[in-house]
């Protein structure tokens, strides 16, 4: 009897592992992927000078990976700030905001924000560049990949380079 109880208890802590290990590894992915498009998109050159600052609402894990991916690191001259964003209405001054799944209902809040201002919007959740934003996160199978709308990111005097255009999943 104890030896079942051990077998099932040792089974669902494995299974948590491997469920906090594949967060940790897309957190570790869409962490890449973020520090990739703030190198192959072009801000105004308003943006080009202090800080460069990754906003994050909505997904603690990759607020926590992203700190620690983009540690020491610059985009062009600027050393990259990661600062986590409780609520749209909060939202400072960013280079790309991410909008994680808890928020994403808050996604028109977070466009409406950011109007006039020169901000990527990625969400990861397929099918939010319907809905203002530029980029979205989806998994297909056990990759992660991106879709993108060049008109909304156009919106927000961003140029995306062909490179990037090109890795998209259109």
């Amino acid at each position: 009897m104890i030896r079942k109880i051990l077998t099932v208890v040792l089974l669902a802590s494995g299974s948590l592992l491997f469920c906090s290990a594949q967060v940790n590894t897309i957190s570790q992915a869409q962490s890449m992927f973020i520090y990739n498009f703030s190198r192959l998109i072009q801000w105004p050159a308003s943006y080009n000078t202090g800080e460069f600052v990754i906003g994050v609402i909505g997904n603690n894990e990759l607020l926590y990976t992203l700190e620690s991916y983009v540690a020491n690191k610059k985009v062009g001259s600027q050393p990259i700030s990661v600062k986590k964003f409780d609520e749209p209405a909060n939202i400072a001054k960013c280079h790309i905001i991410f909008v994680g799944n808890s928020k994403i209902s808050k996604l028109s809040e977070v466009v409406a924000k950011l109007q006039g201002s020169n901000t990527l919007i990625v969400t990861e959740r397929k099918g939010m560049v319907e809905s203002g934003s530029a980029i979205d996160f989806f998994m297909e199978g056990d990759k992660l990949k991106f879709v993108m709308n060049t008109q909304n990111a156009q919106k927000y005097n961003l140029v995306i380079s062909k490179s990037l255009s090109d890795m998209a999943y259109n």
